[in-house]
């Protein structure tokens, strides 16, 4: 027995007063916090609660669970701080419980601000366009809400980008990326109404197919063409000698395709008497004809020879005058 009692001795002197507590069957202390604040995708026992001395490395960097989205909250009860220890294989028989029933955990976050983002955006719209024009104005339709983002020590970039490949006119939206080290941390769709201003010319009042433009008939005043589909009239010289294409109404962008050149002149009529010139670089007759059909100047005319009764076709060149085509020579004039 004195030989027992010698070993003992020596044991408890080799652990010391600590552990020689702890052989004696005291237990490690656990208090759980009301409030923490964590960083990195996973929250460990040593986040959330006040561990006692000694506690075992193993034990304080057990996983409880995984990070809150930021600006979310999580809760980490007891009762799952039991669980994790049991599931890790550890006795709740050497573990004292004390503290808060529940540690409400949130994630250290970084904050973007609204303003950053929408400039983010609005200078990526203004790069779109060239320098000399159009004027360009942006409006926010939604308000953007300020961002968080899980902390680090790496600085976070905005990387904007147009969604879809429509031009960026009328309802336009831009994806705002955040990135930190190369990693998109959130992406935030913003709306926006984007106006193109432009001087173009616009109808003062209506004006009829066929008819020549005038000066008093047409206005030069900025206008928004984002939802113009064609390419407008931007000079008075466009207009100069030309004719309306399709009827214009008061108010309505003149679009480059609504302008074109006066048609030439009707200088043969269907049944009309015609003079029918036939001509070459040693001989030129000339016969009455009847015109087949109607043509302007410079088109295709047919007329039947009222001498010798056949149909001929040749170009109209001026009132009551067609010039046949010989054989040979259909691509001439």
């Amino acid at each position: 027995m004195r030989r027992l009692i010698c070993i003992a001795a020596s044991i408890l002197a080799l652990i010391g007063p600590a552990g020689a507590a702890r052989a004696a069957g005291e237990r490690f202390a656990i208090s759980l916090r009301e409030k923490a604040v964590v960083e990195g995708p996973v929250v460990a026992l040593c986040d959330v609660a006040d561990l006692g001395e000694g506690m075992p490395d193993k034990v304080a960097h057990l996983s409880v669970g995984n990070s809150p989205w930021p600006g979310h909250l999580r809760d980490v009860t007891r009762v799952l701080v039991k669980v994790r220890l049991l599931s890790a294989g550890f006795d709740l028989q050497r573990f004292e419980f004390g503290g808060s029933d529940v540690c409400v955990v949130e994630a250290a976050s970084a904050c973007i601000p609204a303003e950053r983002l929408v400039a983010a955006a609005r200078e990526h719209l203004l790069a779109q366009f060239p320098p000399e024009g159009p004027r360009v104005e942006i409006e926010l339709l939604r308000a953007a809400p300020a961002v968080l983002v899980a902390a680090g020590e790496a600085p976070v970039e905005l990387r904007p980008r147009l969604y879809g490949t429509d031009p960026p006119a009328g309802t336009v939206r831009v994806d705002v990326d955040v990135v930190r080290a190369g990693e998109r941390l959130r992406r935030v769709p913003l709306s926006f109404s984007v106006k193109l201003r432009e001087r173009v010319a616009v109808a003062l009042r209506p004006i009829g197919q066929g008819r020549p433009f005038r000066a008093a008939d047409v206005s030069f005043v900025e206008r928004d063409v984002a939802a113009a589909s064609r390419p407008c009239v931007r000079l008075p010289e466009e207009l100069e000698g030309k004719v309306a294409m399709r009827s214009i109404r008061p108010g309505q962008i003149i679009a480059r395709q609504f302008v074109g050149d006066p048609e030439a002149p009707v200088v043969i009529d269907y049944n009309q008497r015609v003079f029918l010139v036939v001509e070459t670089d040693t001989l030129r007759a000339v016969t009455v004809g009847k015109a087949l059909c109607r043509a302007r100047k410079g088109e295709i005319a047919r007329a039947r020879n009222l001498s010798s009764g056949r149909e001929v076709v040749g170009l109209a060149t001026e009132d009551s005058t067609i010039r046949v085509l010989l054989k040979g020579h259909e691509n001439e004039g």
